[in-house]
């Protein structure tokens, strides 16, 4: 075993995030991370196909935050490399929150919101697109608890784990699996019909590497947007949604989202609904911040 440490940006708090956006269920429901009281556990794939089985505790520090991390395999200076900046990316730690906070303290309504969120950041991205994108896919037009459980089933039934002691590590299904799977195999998951020929079909393509959805990284957001609508299953929403979980959220409003608009309408249209055109034009106020402060709007709507 061996203990890296990574000392996020400050302020930072994860564990709010965690809270709200992982499973009720610890050990049981694998997304493929698990987390509980403090603790995040999953098998990280590497570039070299290894699986790394890999636990983060929190400390409760947000002006001196830190991440102790365990590795529980021998690793090589280049894999621990690697593995550091996996975790450096699903936990968000090179954010800056001061630059955004002096804007929020602009509006007395953020203001307010940041104050009862003081150093909260999105964390448990997605290491991969692709596994943004077959878990957005999952996602669509249901609630995050049934989503959980559909996508821990195909994680349990397509996907690889290891176990060290007591504890299971998994790893999300490699696009091979998902691509050669029946479409019956899917639906013994719970997904409908239609989802599990989106997520059969978007893996196939990446499988025979007809297209690579990391090479979307780089590429500016409404190109990225445009890059994934081309595929069957993959409309706005769910293209931002990926963009959200995947790759950051600064500038990027899922506007079409139900908790997004049901948050924006709570704190600037008196509980109303907007819709999803009222909520983009209400947030292209805050410009570049304009996906980040949805997300705190959301999470204080949660409290």
């Amino acid at each position: 075993m061996k203990s890296l440490i990574i000392k996020p940006n400050s302020p930072y708090n994860v564990k709010s995030h965690f809270e709200n956006y992982t499973s009720k269920e610890p050990s049981k429901e694998p997304q493929p991370c698990l987390y509980e009281s403090g603790v995040w556990w999953q098998a990280l794939r590497l570039e070299n196909k290894k699986l790394m089985p890999v636990e983060v505790a929190l400390n409760e520090n947000i002006n001196n935050p830190m991440l102790k991390v365990e590795v529980f395999k021998n690793t090589t200076e280049s894999e621990d490399t690697e593995i550091i900046n996996q975790i450096k990316h699903i936990f968000n730690t090179e954010y800056d929150l001061k630059p955004l906070y002096e804007f929020m303290d602009k509006d007395p309504i953020l203001k307010k919101i940041k104050d009862n969120n003081y150093g909260l950041l999105p964390a448990g991205c997605y290491p991969s697109i692709y596994e943004a994108v077959i878990s957005v896919i999952v996602q669509q037009q249901i609630s995050l608890k049934i989503a959980f459980h559909m996508i821990s089933l195909i994680i349990q039934k397509l996907g690889d784990c290891i176990q060290v002691g007591d504890k299971t590590f998994w790893a999300f299904p490699v696009p091979s699996k998902l691509a050669n799977a029946s479409i019956s195999d899917l639906r013994t998951c719970k997904i409908s019909e239609r989802k599990a020929e989106y997520i059969r079909d978007f893996s196939k393509v990446v499988s025979n590497r007809t297209f690579d959805p990391e090479s979307l990284k780089n590429l500016p957001y409404e190109k990225i947007i445009e890059k994934l609508m081309q595929f069957r299953g993959l409309g706005r929403w769910t293209s931002e949604m990926v963009i959200v979980t995947s790759i950051g959220l600064d500038n990027v409003n899922p506007a079409g989202d139900l908790g997004a608009r049901k948050a924006i309408s709570h704190f600037y249209n008196n509980d109303k609904l907007m819709s999803e055109n009222e909520v983009r034009t209400l947030t292209n106020r805050w410009g570049k911040y304009k996906g980040i402060i949805t997300y705190y709007c959301i999470a204080e709507a949660l409290h």
